[in-house]
């Protein structure tokens, strides 16, 4: 039982005891020397049990005393605030020094599909994916680790008018002018680009498509696209396939995993079916030539617009593809909770896709969630660009971390941990809807919270356990507490379990990160003034520390970086 639940416990008993028929809550005490725990509810259930808040708060506080604390006492008004014993939170410290999963309850799997890629064919990645795979594969590893059946989805962009219009870049750098473009798109051609390369096509096929004529060739490339026309599809896939190595070559360096590389091409035989079905419903209906479907949900603007299902031109949209490839994830994939990980801008564009999806009943009983994110800036508060004024791309940003921490640690692969641990801790060490400057000085200090002052505090824990070794000293089997600072920093490991649940609930890798770093902290204090190797009881010091570094190097893990254990 954790101590949490241990004051839950004592409180609904309490309750009951004093005829109070409410659930309990407890929280962290706001004041240390008060307590470890606080509960805040008596004074809103004093009117209730007809007696003064301070004469309830000491009713409850009398009730809930047990073994497992040394004290339960009110403070202020009517704060229960709840002491452990020391021989509790050893007894809790020794069962999760001893336990693989660090105490954590496995919780009943829910199939979960995360989509957290949205990359588009021939574009590079820009500095939006950093905190979209960042994010994204931390909430995957957290899920998971909470005993959830988690799918992981890049969900490509390639299809659609955009790759009419990047097939009409190709013919025209293959020197078309005019009449049929299909004969001067070579596969050669593609031999040996690169996705930047591929870019730059896109970007003179969607400059030159600004005219009237221009755009009505690569819409008729799109269709015949579309219609399975051997030529274009050959392109076609020589292009994706150019785009997915670049995407899964980065995903690969940031530790980012996806189980499918499915894009809106792979939801393209579902429109027709869907709109159909939407349509024979009486869900979808013409307006001005268009079909949309009404949508109306809680958290959207009472004036939200119809979501546009096919233009009246018969081209469908991106909302269209988002729907039909929910449908496919409901129905192929079995997906209990659907998470869409994307920046905030997006958060109306999910947010009518979400309900249409319940009104046509494609989301019974799935549970659909946005996890929004804010952006990362610049000191000017613009989006972040590189030194010479251009925006920067997912690999610049990365080449820089890289850089600045080869600047730092010498041991290369430490290094490359170090830098790539730093630039995931900056994202992750906010609350995701947060946004955040891009200060890579200030990232990969070793000082402050940091992903390289995690990195090393983990290091430095295990430089002490080599060296234990090297002398022959065991860490001992059970936790022990000693001192006041020991006492604090198994505290903050206690807590850990709990900072899982709740980043699991709120979907928010941030409470890991929050995690990590005050076990860390604590952690240096109780270093400074507590001798270990030298101190009276080495093997009950070292484990303590080794139930630190199981903390730390699973918050890590959890966080998508690196463990160090040389700098």
């Amino acid at each position: 039982m954790s101590m949490k639940s241990a004051a839950l416990a004592a409180l609904a008993s309490a309750y009951r005891l004093n005829g109070l028929e409410a659930v309990p809550s407890i929280v962290r005490a706001t004041k240390p020397e008060f307590g470890d725990l606080q509960c805040n509810d008596i004074m809103r259930l004093t009117k209730a049990a007809g007696k003064t808040t301070r004469e309830l708060a000491t009713s409850i506080a009398v009730a809930a005393r047990n073994d497992v604390f040394d004290d339960v006492s009110v403070a202020g008004p009517g704060f229960v605030n709840f002491r452990l014993s020391d021989e509790t939170i050893a007894a809790e410290a020794t069962a999760m020094l001893r336990d693989p999963a660090l105490g954590v309850e496995k919780e009943a799997p829910i199939r979960t599909v995360i989509d957290f890629g949205g990359p588009n064919v021939a574009k590079a990645l820009h500095v939006g994916h950093l905190r979209s795979f960042v994010i994204g594969e931390s909430l995957r590893r957290i899920l998971a680790e909470i005993g959830h059946d988690v799918i992981s989805d890049i969900h490509l962009g390639d299809w659609g008018l955009q790759m009419g219009k990047l097939l009409y870049g190709a013919a025209t750098a293959s020197g078309w002018q005019h009449g049929d473009p299909v004969p001067f798109i070579k596969l050669f051609s593609f031999d040996e680009m690169s996705v930047e390369e591929l870019g730059m096509l896109y970007k003179s096929g969607n400059a030159a498509t600004e005219d009237d004529t221009a755009l009505a060739v690569a819409r008729s490339l799109t269709n015949m696209l579309q219609d399975g026309h051997p030529i274009l599809t050959a392109a076609w896939k020589r292009m994706r396939e150019i785009s997915v190595d670049a995407v899964s070559a980065t995903a690969e360096r940031l530790g980012a995993h996806f189980d499918l590389f499915l894009g809106e091409s792979d939801a393209h035989s579902e429109v027709a079916p869907m709109l159909d079905d939407l349509v024979s419903r009486g869900l979808a209906h013409e307006s001005d030539g268009a079909l949309v479907i009404d949508i109306s949900d809680e958290g959207l603007p009472e004036n939200v617009p119809p979501l546009l299902l096919r233009k009246s031109d018969g081209a469908a949209l991106y909302g269209t593809t988002d729907l039909a490839t929910l449908r496919q994830r409901a129905r192929d994939i079995g997906a209990q909770q659907i998470i869409y990980c994307t920046d905030d801008r997006q958060a109306l564009h999910i947010g009518s896709v979400f309900s249409a999806a319940r009104s046509a009943g494609y989301a019974h009983g799935i549970e659909l969630r946005h996890v929004t994110f804010g952006t990362v800036r610049g000191w000017d508060g613009k989006p972040f660009k590189t030194r010479d004024g251009s925006a920067a791309s997912l690999g610049d940003m990365i080449e820089l971390a890289l850089a600045k921490a080869a600047e730092k640690v010498k041991v290369e692969d430490s290094a490359t941990a170090v830098g790539l641990g730093a630039l995931k801790f900056a994202d992750l060490s906010i609350p995701r809807k947060t946004g955040y400057v891009f200060d890579i000085d200030k990232m990969t200090s070793f000082e402050g919270r940091t992903g390289p002052y995690l990195q090393y505090a983990y290091a430095r824990i295990c430089s002490i356990l080599d060296k234990a070794a090297s002398a022959g000293i065991v860490p001992a089997a059970a936790v022990s507490v000693s001192h006041p600072l020991e006492r604090a920093v198994l505290v903050e490991c206690l807590w850990y379990p709990h900072s899982l649940s709740e980043a699991a609930r709120q979907l928010e890798p941030f409470e890991i990160a929050e995690r990590a770093y005050q076990v860390a902290d604590t952690f240096s204090r109780f270093y400074a003034d507590c001798a270990v190797l030298s101190g009276e009881d080495p093997p009950g010091r070292l484990a303590t520390c080794k139930l630190v570094a199981q903390v730390i190097g699973k918050c890590l893990e959890l966080l998508g970086m690196e463990t160090v254990r040389r700098m």
